[in-house]
């Protein structure tokens, strides 16, 4: 049986998920009435228009629901959280067989529809990973909160909760198995599926006690020191991107569940105490003589584990100031301090990172490394535009703090002026319908305070009718041929002109002057990390990907309110 632990107590999940059915089919807790007097029975509007609103899209909506199903039947399987997996090219039959069940049929069983076991038909697993595990959640949660809240019908709501509650296990486990309090995983696989769970690993420490490897690296995998899950491997040196990608799962999962009385409350406590001790760890000053440092289970820092303002590049420069890594430091630390509800957190969040170490001013002002031109890192977008999605989320208790990172957002992160290259046109739908949001003043508390950016979500929504359809199979993508790379000219199969730059991007990458529409786009296992202005790439292999940012965007936009 699956277990929840907190602390030294397990927490059957099977019966926290009898508990919660046997809640939400009585109403509220107590026995109330239901709440929903009929399907879809809701007053409120979103960004992405729900079944009752005007301009919903229920194709858009039914390819997130095959989405939905695909994640579940074959992505979550061994761990409950995102993972990519492979199906080789040469079982015709069984990548056949899913895109049948998903086009023809609408149920979540695979087997049952296709005769055949995921586990025989998937050759391996990748790793979960904080960035996109992280994803995942977040869609989950919102997920769940729009379709309590969208009085979606009762058998979908009770399926949805059992995800969601699956997810915050996978969260728990991501920090439990470390053994270590305040310490994460880069990632974790399971032993018992082929792939990542057959990784060789490493003694944390050698017969005299030092740390391995000698030299601190971006990851290496281990043991289960927890004594809780020896089913599991784990990896370590959780970087910056993968951090704030757990951190969005806390984030999101916390606003959906709080006030949710279907949800046990055992569950409610292990995100308290995980968000307090992750908090917690941040803010020790460490053997560098700074904080905001990731730690990791060998007592060093991560290798990429440096979000204090005076770090660049893993150096300290004494009296820098790093808007990169404010605006993630503050939404980190938002979105664990509110699930948290730690006096001690608060006042070092509140008290010393915003009112004496001028955080919010720093990525208001000072916000570089991200917006390079050509040269761009999209990861680092990622992670800015997350960090100001967090902490305008979570931020409850600063208006002046909430208004600082909104100009961050507006001109630092999302259109700086007279600049290129930049999310305001790349068409990426989590950074317009995190840009919409934030703008308006919507926040895990309250919904738009003025009317959101509809430019900005259209685009956003735009992308999303663009993904690759599911089952999102690996391929190669050439929209600049030889020829018209000498020509400097590149034109997409439906008629878009691309001028070429040449090899100007990150790492001497070939970048073409226009953001490739995302129908034209090579693939990817998470676009919104990926740059928009490569016009080649992928490959004909046997991978399938779980579509997690797609599953993001499309419902944090039908999550979050406008009225």
């Amino acid at each position: 049986m699956a277990v929840i632990r907190r602390g030294s107590s397990p927490w059957p999940l099977g019966g926290i998920l009898l508990c919660a059915l046997a809640i939400a089919c009585s109403g509220r807790e107590g026995g109330d009435e239901p709440s929903c007097p009929q399907a879809y029975a809701y007053d409120w509007q979103a960004l992405l228009p729900g079944p009752a609103e005007e301009g919903h899209d229920a194709d858009l909506a039914r390819l997130a629901r095959m989405r939905d199903r695909q994640f579940w039947a074959f992505h979550a399987l061994p761990t409950g959280l995102s993972a990519e997996c492979s199906i080789s090219r040469d079982k015709t039959a069984e990548r056949a067989a899913v895109e049948d069940w998903l086009a023809n049929d609408d149920g979540w069983d695979f087997a049952a529809y296709s005769g055949m076991q995921v586990a025989d038909v998937v050759d391996s697993w990748w790793k979960v990973a904080g960035a996109y595990a992280g994803a995942g959640i977040a869609a989950d949660a919102f997920r769940y909160g729009v379709m309590r809240d969208q009085c979606y019908p009762v058998d979908e709501l009770d399926r949805a909760r059992e995800q969601l509650l699956a997810s915050a296990e996978g969260l728990h486990r991501a920090v439990a198995i470390t053994g270590v309090e305040g310490v994460i995983v880069r990632g974790y696989a399971h032993k018992g599926y082929p792939g990542a769970g057959g990784e060789l690993c490493t003694p944390l420490f050698d017969a005299q006690g030092m740390p391995l490897p000698e030299e601190k690296d971006n990851g290496t995998w281990r043991e289960d020191n927890s004594g809780l899950y020896p089913d599991f491997i784990w990896e370590d040196s959780c970087s910056r991107d993968m951090l704030i990608g757990w951190a969005l799962g806390f984030g999101a999962l916390w606003e959906v569940v709080e006030d949710d009385p279907s949800i046990p409350a055992e569950v409610k406590q292990t995100l308290r105490d995980d968000a307090r001790a992750l908090a917690r760890a941040y803010a020790v000053v460490r053997e560098s003589g700074y904080d905001l440092e990731v730690p990791d289970a060998d007592g060093r820092t991560t290798y990429h584990g440096y979000l204090n303002e005076q770090n660049v590049d893993r150096m300290y420069l004494p009296g820098a100031r790093n808007g990169f890594h404010t605006i993630m430091a503050l939404g980190i630390l938002a979105a664990l301090a509110d699930v948290a509800d730690d006096p001690q957190t608060d006042a070092y969040l509140y008290e010393e990172l915003i009112g004496e170490r001028d955080f919010v001013q720093i990525a208001r002002d000072d916000m570089i490394l991200v917006n390079m031109g050509t040269a761009s890192n999209f990861s680092n977008y990622n992670m800015v535009v997350q960090g100001a999605w967090l902490a305008l989320r979570h931020l409850h208790d600063d208006e002046a703090a909430r208004a600082g990172v909104q100009a961050a957002l507006d001109v630092q992160i999302y259109d700086s002026p007279g600049e290129r290259f930049q999310p305001v046109e790349i068409g990426q739908s989590l950074f317009d319908f995190a840009y919409a949001a934030g703008m308006c003043g919507a926040s895990a508390r309250k919904p738009c305070q003025r009317a959101p950016d509809m430019e900005a979500v259209a685009r956003g929504l735009q992308t999303l009718r663009e993904f690759p359809l599911p089952p999102f199979w690996e391929f190669e993508r050439v929209n600049c041929d030889p020829q018209e790379l000498d020509a400097g000219v590149c034109t997409t199969d439906d008629g878009v002109q691309l001028d070429v730059l040449g090899e100007v991007g990150r790492n001497g990458s070939l970048v073409v002057a226009q953001p490739i529409p995302m129908r034209s786009r090579p693939p990817s296992n998470y676009y919104w990390r990926s740059n928009p202005y490569e016009p080649n790439g992928g490959a004909d292999g046997p991978a399938m990907f779980p579509g997690v940012d797609f599953r993001l965007a499309y419902w944090l936009g039908r999550w979050v309110r406008v009225e």
